[in-house]
């Protein structure tokens, strides 16, 4: 998905409804094991120093019948925990546990959704931290919030904060120390998010298969007469089968004309023979997203204009690969790198003046973003392509004056040497993408 180029109980049965087996692995929290959380907060307590750190959880939407209830990304990431209206403190020093804030369970609520983890040995027995009652979280916290020099909560803490549920939170901390300094900790937890945990990467691993299902699905629906909500449609039955939830981001499903708009979402346009359609998804798995993007013709062959245009981007996109050097490259050096590439190129197109130009006047986005929790993850263009980090790939051209849109779009993990290329299993040279979309006769 293209980004401007300027600057417990814990799984819900619906989560695992796709996976070969009907209970989630022993000892894990959303695919991660307990330890890794723990690893993360005391990482967090360590760079906030003599800052107590409070994180909280969404309350449950008031249109509870309408969206599945998702957490905030900063408390999922510390906490393995989905439950709304939580808070988890982070104690300065190491003289004190942290502790986990939860809602007391009602039995009344049980009747209507799924139970949620409560302050309880099952769940301190699962997290590895100290549960309260959430109503007793300001008479627990008084003593520590007067002694530390700083507080640091998740989300904003200027005017913008009043519109927000860190209103009421930062008031509760001013009436017991009217002076103290409060700011946020997205930044210090924004460069923990960087590098991912071995269960960071299965969970994105999860949620490349179930993309790749998807992009098989739809290549296979892809055919004239059909809408881009029917394909959606393909899309999503693959993302459920796979295990994922939700999506990491509305599904984008562009034929024709609108396969030209770099974010236009499935609508009930009906392909025509020897248009391209762009169909940029990704299935959300445990909190984690995937970002792949595939080209498809309708008809099921590129003609000779389409296919040189696609070979272009395909080698654009190889020659990245390529050129990173783990610890030394950026985003922003492969998209410099990038255009470079397809200024090189022979290709030639004109402009909706009638002017001829090269390829990189036609790439109109950034080659690159991080991904993660957030399907454009946390850090920026200037960070450094460190082992472990996860970001996508994503060369294309948009050529109006002959309505013509392609895009590619993989994922992948810096590794020590270089790369790996974690959606290398889905289709997306010429002759696989053909195949693909190849008529299926039964035996």
């Amino acid at each position: 998905m293209p980004r401007p180029a300027l600057p417990l109980m814990f799984a819900c049965m619906a989560l695992l409804a796709g996976l070969a087996s009907s209970q989630p692995p022993a000892g894990r929290l959303f695919g991660q094991t307990p330890a890794e959380f723990a690893a993360r907060r005391a990482a967090l307590r360590e760079s906030a120093a003599d800052a107590l750190v409070l994180v909280t959880s969404p309350p449950e939407t008031p249109d509870i019948d309408r969206w599945r209830y998702r957490t905030d990304n900063t408390f999922m990431y510390l906490t393995g925990v989905e439950v709304p209206n939580g808070a988890l403190a982070l104690f300065p020093g190491s003289g004190r546990r942290d502790v986990l804030f939860l809602p007391a369970r009602s039995r009344f609520a049980s009747i209507w959704a799924d139970p949620v983890p409560g302050p309880d040995k099952e769940t301190e027995q699962s997290t590895g931290l100290t549960t309260a009652e959430l109503q007793t979280m300001w008479a627990a916290l008084a003593p520590a919030v007067k002694e530390a020099p700083r507080i640091l909560i998740s989300g904003p803490t200027g005017d913008r904060a009043r519109f927000t549920r860190n209103g009421s939170l930062i008031e509760q901390i001013r009436k017991i120390d009217s002076d103290v300094e409060i700011a946020p900790v997205d930044r210090l937890v924004h460069a923990l998010r960087h590098v991912k945990s071995p269960g960071e990467v299965a969970n994105l691993r999860a949620a490349i298969a179930a993309t790749g299902a998807a992009q098989r699905a739809a290549a296979r629906g892809i055919r004239a007469g059909e809408t881009e909500l029917a394909v959606e449609g393909l899309i999503l039955a693959q993302f459920r089968r796979g295990g994922a939830v939700r999506e990491g981001f509305p599904c984008i499903v562009g034929s024709g004309p609108n396969s030209l708009v770099l974010h236009h979402f499935a609508g009930e346009r009906r392909m025509l023979p020897g248009e391209t359609v762009v169909v940029d998804i990704g299935a959300e798995y445990n909190y984690y997203s995937a970002d792949i993007t595939r080209t498809y013709p309708v008809g099921g062959r590129f003609t000779p204009r389409q296919r040189a245009l696609y070979q272009l981007v395909l080698d654009c996109q190889r020659a990245c690969e390529a050129f990173i050097k783990p610890g030394q490259t950026t985003l922003g050096d492969l998209h410099r790198y990038a255009v470079g590439f397809l200024k090189s190129s022979r290709l030639r197109a004109k402009d909706s003046s009638g002017a001829e130009q090269t390829m990189d006047r036609f790439f109109v986005h950034g080659l690159s973003h991080w991904l993660g929790m957030d399907v454009h993850d946390v850090q920026d263009g200037s960070s450094l392509l460190k082992p472990g980090s996860v970001f996508t790939i994503e060369p294309g051209v948009y050529i109006a004056s002959e309505g013509i849109g392609i895009r590619i779009e993989d994922d992948y993990l810096v590794t020590e040497t270089g790369v790996e290329k974690l959606s290398r299993g889905i289709p997306s040279a010429v002759a696989e993408v053909e195949a693909l979309m190849a008529p299926r006769t039964r035996s």
